[in-house]
């Protein structure tokens, strides 16, 4: 270095800061279009009754013929049945024919619809069966009619189970002919 020549330092590049400025009037792709404006999101409550049926609660607490029923306890039943009609209802507004609610009585006295919850437990595989009536347009009544926890539960012809896995995945399953077959899987 030369005499009296001072010591350079080199010049550290700041960093840049963007302020992002998010457009409220910008077109963007949704769903439908590729150019629309979002105007509003609107959060709306669907309230659940749940209730059990006297059938359920008496094998419950006292159990059938063959003893005390394990692992139907009315918490690990209602952790089922809540978890599982965010489930249903998808699957009610995206498989086609497909309707898990009950309007009013069946005509002609038929039985209504009745699902088949079921989920995997350190007991076996959990079963509850349940009905769905709409009440209002943010009410609905689930009742639980009876569970069982058993690899071979009895599915009707014709009836819609849901399966519940523990990554919070699920597969709707319909019985027919004597054969459970997969509907769909989320």
């Amino acid at each position: 270095m030369e005499k009296g020549a001072r010591k350079r330092f080199p010049i550290e590049a700041k960093p840049a800061y963007e302020t992002v400025v998010v457009d409220p009037l910008k077109f963007t792709a949704n769903k439908c279009t590729p150019n629309a404006r979002i105007v509003r999101t609107v959060d709306e409550q669907i309230s659940i009754e749940l209730w059990y049926d006297k059938h359920y609660l008496d094998r419950q607490q006292h159990g059938d013929e063959s003893g005390r029923r394990i692992g139907i306890d009315t918490q690990v039943v209602e952790d089922l049945v809540t978890r599982s009609i965010k489930h249903l209802l998808f699957y009610s507004s995206y498989i086609k024919n497909f309707c898990f609610l009950n309007h009013g009585r069946p005509e002609g006295g038929g039985r209504a619809i009745r699902i088949v919850c079921q989920q995997e437990t350190e007991n076996g595989l959990l079963n509850v069966v349940i009905e769905a009536h709409f009440q209002t347009l943010n009410l609905y009544e689930v009742t639980v009619k009876t569970a069982m926890c058993i690899e071979d539960f009895d599915i009707s012809d014709g009836q819609y189970a849901i399966e519940l896995f523990s990554d919070m995945s699920s597969t709707l399953k319909f019985m027919s002919r004597g054969k459970l077959n997969e509907v769909f899987t989320i």
